[in-house]
């Protein structure tokens, strides 16, 4: 429960205070948290965010969530941040000027990739511009094998041909990749050496360094991703921390208080590591709000969940199984491959600021372009002049003119209606209310689809999990996409439209280290798979104890790689060497992976290691969230508003939309215990939660709320 009245003020108001404070910057929306770690008090703040620089947005966020607790910059023990800086650089196609280097014969590496095209058949497809030009690809002669050994000596003549090159084109970073370095970066670490020396302040990016697997494309593309992220990031995480340390314009933040950044696995990392290593960013702020799904759905006993981020610009999904979210190393942004420890999620393009419109054929579509900040949905007010879903949600009474979105910004429920009238209830014929509810349905449908890739596509019957709807939009949109999948629970849980930011208070700090090593699974076997082990362990052990974790805090995950013999792409499946009997148990364990996965096995069939994954983790102390004083089955009267009416749209029944009278609720004075029908809105400082007709909402202690949904 989010709460900031005078008395709890007055019990914080102490010496030695520490507060916990955590942001994350969206592309309408800069949303923060602040946790008084003594009281347990939480509350937060909803800002508009700063596209000209988005540490103003997240200085003003932050500065506006203390001040609900009388506290200031002063009173901070943690910064926690997740951002989407280096995702947009990539969209905008606005990071640095790079340069890549490769091995003599393979200049057009990044150019002719894998050949994958998104629409098959579709002739007019046009390529997305590369990172890197091909006119600022270079090579140089030099060869290893396989196994490591030398074939070819590095030509240094060649790559220091290469650096006058650069330096002339005035390139800003470079990324480097020569074939088989993963199994001995000699070469690389020669040509970075010549490279520092010939290019002072550009920034200079091994393949080793940033991922040590095979397959060289998508190395390749990795690496050339951080180069092209490091000064973009270099520049926006030293702006961040000026303005946090700002007395003024900023918090006043000490010097030494640890700023975090979220990582897109779910960890964190240091900030000298994000500007080392921005690629892992990318992603970095929807992974904060899996993580806090995942912490607050295991306080409610809900281990299997599938969660719904809805934004203003996309709908970000993902699966959690057993308490933990699925990590993938195969994503990708923009058509980039990121070969990288990644939560797995789908984004597409459907948020509260997508736009509505009417394609050649007549057909209504949603998305994916958005309104995002600027100009922003009509109804905020700011210039914005084509409908969106946030504008659908006011025409049909989800939230009114008199709401405060965020705490302060006020809403023209009017022009809204205008537009979409103009621009899609008159050419398509219809009632502004069934314009709007179509919007809704289309919006809907798209949701539908991203949960079935993350779901039905890989073999988990969606109505086996709760869906965990939030961001601001979220909860607004969560029952009825419950009901098209047939699930029939839904879990809203405490500060929707700040989970994102609270999930940076509780992730742990996290380092990833995978290492390639290809062998058959008899002939590796247990001995020579734990000298792989011990060795990366070490490493991560290593990366623990200079973050300062303490030996009592530090975890390891371990992943083995393994496949089929003549087969592609591995499984990672988990193990445990610490256990009697760890690696014969493996290909049982494969098996049944592979057999989830994709719906067959072959227990016979001889298996082959790919490579190691361990994680070395840096637990913190976790956030004690503030728990719901117990109430009756009735609501307290204090915690109604009123009743508007309110525009269902209408099913897959066949029966019309219409407007109920709803009652509205306060979800701050709302007791554990409490339960509620639908039709209802259930409202709050950073989101909304529309309860459908048949619909039943059950308070629990921990803050969440369980609806019931009515199928």
């Amino acid at each position: 429960m989010i709460t900031a009245t005078l008395s709890l003020q007055e019990e914080s108001m102490k010496t030695n205070r520490n507060f916990r404070v955590a942001s994350d910057v969206g592309g309408t929306f800069t949303d923060s948290i602040a946790y008084d770690a003594e009281t347990r008090v939480i509350t937060v703040s909803k800002v508009s965010t700063t596209p000209e620089n988005r540490a103003k947005g997240t200085a003003e966020g932050l500065r506006k969530a203390l001040a609900l607790q009388g506290a200031t910059g002063a009173d901070v023990s943690y910064v926690g941040h997740g951002m989407t800086t280096a995702t947009n650089a990539v969209i905008q196609r606005n990071g640095a000027k790079t340069a890549f280097l490769t091995n003599k014969g393979f200049r057009d590496l990044l150019e002719i990739g894998r050949q994958n095209r998104p629409t098959l058949f579709d002739i007019s497809v046009v390529r997305p511009e590369p990172l890197v030009p091909r006119e600022l690809s270079f090579t140089a002669e030099g060869r290893l094998d396989h196994t490591g050994a030398e074939l070819i000596p590095l030509n240094e003549g060649e790559v220091r041909d290469a650096a006058r090159q650069m330096a002339a084109a005035g390139v800003e970073a470079v990324g480097i990749l020569f074939l088989h370095s993963y199994t001995n970066p000699a070469h690389e670490r020669r040509a970075s050496d010549i490279l520092k020396e010939e290019l002072p302040g550009v920034a200079i990016c091994a393949s080793t360094d940033i991922n040590s697997e095979f397959r060289e494309y998508e190395r390749a593309s990795t690496t050339v991703l951080n180069a092209y992220l490091r000064p973009v990031m270099e520049t926006y995480l030293q702006s961040l921390s000026g303005i946090l340390q700002d007395a003024e314009e900023g918090l006043g933040l000490s010097e030494d208080r640890p700023v975090m950044v979220m990582d897109a696995a779910g960890g964190l990392m240091q900030l000298d590591s994000a500007r080392e290593k921005p690629v892992h960013t990318v992603l970095s702020g929807p992974a904060g709000g899996v993580v806090a799904a995942a912490y607050v759905a295991d306080a409610a006993d809900i281990p299997d969940i599938i969660t719904m981020d809805i934004g203003g610009t996309s709908t970000d999904i993902s699966l959690i199984r057993n308490g933990q979210p699925e990590i993938t190393r195969s994503a990708s942004l923009e058509t980039v491959p990121i070969q990288l420890p990644v939560i797995d999620i789908n984004a597409i393009g459907a948020g509260g600021g997508s736009i509505a419109w009417i394609d050649e054929g007549g057909a209504l579509r949603v998305g994916p372009m958005s309104a995002e900040a600027v100009p922003g949905p009509v109804c905020y007010g700011r210039g914005g002049d084509r409908p969106t879903v946030t504008d659908a949600n006011i025409v049909l009474g989800r939230f009114d003119g008199k709401s405060r979105l965020g705490g302060s910004m006020e809403l023209d429920a009017k022009s809204a209606a205008r537009v979409i009238e103009r621009d899609i209830a008159a050419p398509l014929g219809l009632s502004i209310e069934e314009a709007a509810a179509g919007i809704l349905r289309v919006a809907h449908a798209n949701m539908v689809r991203g949960i079935r890739v993350v779901s039905v596509e890989r073999g988990y019957d969606p109505r086996d999990f709760a869906l965990v709807p939030f961001g601001g939009a979220g909860p607004m949109h969560g029952s009825p996409v419950a009901r098209d999948l047939k699930m029939p629970k839904v879990m809203v849980p405490p500060t929707p439209g700040i989970l994102c930011a609270m999930g940076q208070l509780i992730s742990d700090l996290r380092h990833d280290l995978v290492e390639t090593h290809i062998s058959l699974f008899e002939e590796l076997g247990e001995r020579g798979a734990k000298i792989l082990i011990d060795r990366l362990s070490a490493r991560a052990e290593s990366y623990l104890i200079a973050d300062g974790v303490p030996e009592d805090r530090r975890a390891f995950e371990i992943k083995i790689d393994l496949r089929y013999e003549g087969q592609s792409f591995a499984l990672p499946v988990p193990t445990n060497p610490a256990e009697t009997g760890w690696w014969d148990a493996l290909p049982a364990a494969f098996n049944d992976a592979h057999m989830a996965r994709f719906g067959h096995a072959d227990p016979t069939a001889p298996l082959e290691v790919v490579g190691v994954n361990v994680t070395g983790i840096g637990k913190i102390e976790k956030p004690q969230l503030p728990e719901v004083e117990a109430g009756e089955k009735t609501p307290p009267q204090n915690a109604l508003l009123g009743q508007r009416k309110i525009y269902f749209e209408p099913g897959d029944s066949g029966d019309k939309g219409a407007w109920h009278p709803s009652q509205i609720w306060a979800r701050d004075s709302l007791l554990a215990g409490n339960v509620i029908t639908g039709p209802a809105a259930i409202e709050e400082v950073s989101s909304t939660t529309i309860l459908y007709p048949g619909d039943r909402a059950l308070v629990l202690a921990t803050g969440s709320v369980i609806v019931e949904v009515a199928q």
